[in-house]
């Protein structure tokens, strides 16, 4: 059994949140990903986790014919306004419903981490790329060129308490380490890229409104209230509060591409 109902029900709990206040930051990364993996008119585009579907819509207006699949069905809800014509579905990463050899480009953004078994959801994905396209995975980049560090820091303390050896959200940013995880899935790793996006919010009540959008979060305020998590959050990122009252986090993703 996959990840899927349940992830689906962290992540589309605050959807709309996640996609005004949250995704429009990682068009960067998408963009750069999107570059390195040739994505162009003609080209078959699939996003495993995709989201409220922004990358896919940046592939799309490449001419791209882009698929995506989530787990949350809020999401996808979203994702399909965004890519008309686009085939966006609801689905578990570990069971991708297409055929063999579809797709000339997958990618999974910030994803295959969240899945039960992230091995077997990346030879998921090598199924379904066409022989040598690219399988593109990207993850947190190193922990101390992320600003939101402190931010996932203070949730993680209001999380259930992870099994023993359970890795950190910056486990796979590790060196080595992202290689080592898609070659036991049979890819062939090849460079990794580095990407520094920038997070904005107007005051410290959309950044917060913002933050508690992901899935983690929302697991965190199903475990230890709303309010612990709120004043948490609010403590640990008040440091990067500008004299205007804004707030900014600018963050390393690190993306790996590989073929399939």
């Amino acid at each position: 059994m996959g990840s899927a109902q349940t992830q689906g029900e962290l992540w589309g709990a605050r959807a709309r949140e996640w996609a005004d206040l949250q995704e429009v930051s990682f068009g960067p990364l998408y963009d750069a990903a999107l570059n390195a993996a040739k994505a162009a008119t003609g080209s078959a585009v699939l996003d495993v986790g995709c989201g409220a579907g922004l990358a896919l819509k940046m592939a799309q207006a490449r001419g791209a014919k882009v698929t995506g699949l989530d787990a949350a069905a809020g999401l996808v809800e979203i994702a399909r306004r965004r890519c008309p014509g686009g085939d966006i579905r609801l689905g578990e990463c570990e069971e991708l419903p297409f055929a063999d050899n579809s797709f000339d480009v997958t990618t999974g953004f910030n994803s295959f981490q969240y899945a039960t078994d992230p091995v077997h959801a990346l030879s998921e994905a090598k199924r379904v790329t066409k022989p040598n396209g690219y399988v593109v995975v990207a993850v947190w980049g190193a922990a101390d060129q992320c600003e939101l560090a402190p931010y996932l820091a203070a949730v993680g303390k209001l999380l259930p308490p992870p099994p023993p050896g359970a890795p950190g959200p910056f486990a796979l940013s590790a060196p080595g380490a992202l290689e080592a995880l898609v070659g036991k899935a049979g890819l062939t790793p090849g460079a990794i890229a580095s990407v520094i996006t920038t997070m904005r919010f107007p005051d410290e009540a959309t950044t917060v409104r913002g933050l508690l959008a992901s899935g983690v979060a929302e697991r965190a305020i199903r475990n230890s209230g709303e309010d612990a998590v709120r004043k948490g959050v609010s403590d640990a990122v008040r440091p990067s509060r500008k004299g205007d009252g804004s707030y900014e986090f600018k963050n390393e993703w690190r993306f790996l591409l590989s073929r399939a």
